[in-house]
């Protein structure tokens, strides 16, 4: 791809179990970001941003299936909106498992991908089913891989969605204070390991016993801030993804992914 490629990351609060007017307020978020930028091509919401994240056992009352109401009304606006849109919810398996999840939406209203969580925190692991599936898939504006939030802890998924061909990650997070400065180390620590672009939006607010500080932030594949939200205020962070120039720093300095010996790890 020649062209940079415009994304947005949101960073907001999120009412706890009114998924109506969650749902509500993303679509005419949407529809704002894209007036004030005709060229955007994707835009992410934070971890479980339709649903509200909480860790009350009354959470699964909110859960639906992947292709459920949520889904039908964010397809709509992702189509009139001709934008990929991702955004986190609170996802009912076949079998009524309960999983945090992640879905992709491509500009014609298709689902792309729809991941679930991986890494648990203690606490989210008695709500939440822990996905067995590491998630990425290719798209016109490149390979996407997807994280959610505590994933980013853990340097072995980002390398595995680097190496089946993600250009970009994206790691939707409910963080809370006190701990920012993890949340931007593993994040600027995921970008540069793989080279890759990682698009991490952030909530903001209380919920329950939790104070999320936001800190939402895009990086570059050599690990620089393009973009970062300074504190806890709602906002939208936007930046060009250059893929060429990608492409020049992981042939120069950043040739970690060609460099790793496989035949001793």
């Amino acid at each position: 791809m020649e062209q940079p490629i415009q994304i947005a990351v949101v960073q907001a609060s999120f009412r706890n179990g009114d998924v109506s007017y969650n749902v509500n307020r993303m679509r005419k978020m949407i529809e704002q970001i894209k007036a004030d930028h005709p060229h955007m091509r994707f835009i992410v919401f934070p971890e479980l941003s339709a649903t509200g994240y909480y860790l009350s056992a009354d959470i699964k009352e909110v859960a639906e299936e992947q292709n459920g109401t949520i889904f039908r009304q964010f397809r709509k606006t992702a189509s009139e909106n001709n934008l990929y849109v991702a955004y986190g919810y609170v996802e009912r398996g076949i079998a009524g498992e309960i999983y945090n999840s992640v879905q992709l939406i491509d500009p014609f209203g298709n689902t792309l991908a729809n991941y679930r969580k991986i890494h648990l925190t203690p606490l989210e692991k008695e709500i939440f089913s822990s996905g067995s599936e590491a998630v990425a898939v290719q798209t016109d504006i490149g390979k996407i891989g997807l994280m959610i939030c505590w994933d980013l802890a853990f340097p072995e998924l980002a390398r595995a969605l680097a190496l089946q061909g993600a250009d970009l990650l994206i790691a939707p997070a409910a963080w809370e204070r006190p701990y920012d400065g993890s949340f931007l180390k593993f994040g600027m620590a995921r970008a540069i390991d793989n080279t890759v672009y990682v698009a991490a939006p952030n909530h903001i607010g209380q919920s329950e016993n939790l104070s999320f500080f936001g800190k939402s932030v895009i990086y570059s594949p050599d690990g620089t801030a393009m973009v970062s939200a300074e504190g806890d205020e709602e906002g939208t962070l936007v930046a060009e993804l250059d893929y060429k120039k990608r492409n020049e720093i992981k042939k120069s300095f950043f040739t970690m992914l060609e460099e790793r010996r496989t035949d001793i790890y």
